[in-house]
């Protein structure tokens, strides 16, 4: 059968869109990325945790909230420097991932 008949093929519409879509989600990660590496930051000062953990924190944040991570860390980063207080649902799964990040350690200091 020849490629162009082949009906698993792509037509090249629908593969250009694939293409700019991909390349949308390449741009608002890079956009987001600094927001994120900021507020991992902040966690790992504030909460005396490795980049793993904070990153871990801002997941767990990100999926009980149902927001997006970008969101969650943009959020973080505007709030935390000036004492701002986080959206509440953000604010309740933060106070519940830092709690289980602080009893996790007295764990593996207690082992």
């Amino acid at each position: 059968m020849p490629d162009d008949l082949d009906p698993s093929r792509p037509d090249e519409a629908s593969r250009e869109s694939e293409l700019l879509e991909r390349v949308v989600q390449l741009e608002t990660a890079l956009r987001s990325r600094p927001a994120i590496e900021q507020a991992k930051g902040m966690i790992m000062v504030v909460h005396r945790c490795d980049d793993e953990q904070a990153f871990r924190v801002l997941i767990a944040v990100s999926q009980s909230c149902n927001r997006k991570l970008r969101e969650v860390a943009a959020e973080i980063v505007t709030a935390l420097p000036v004492d701002k207080p986080l959206p509440p649902d953000i604010a309740v799964a933060f106070d519940n991932e830092v709690r289980r990040l602080q009893a996790g350690e007295r764990r593996a200091l207690g082992s």
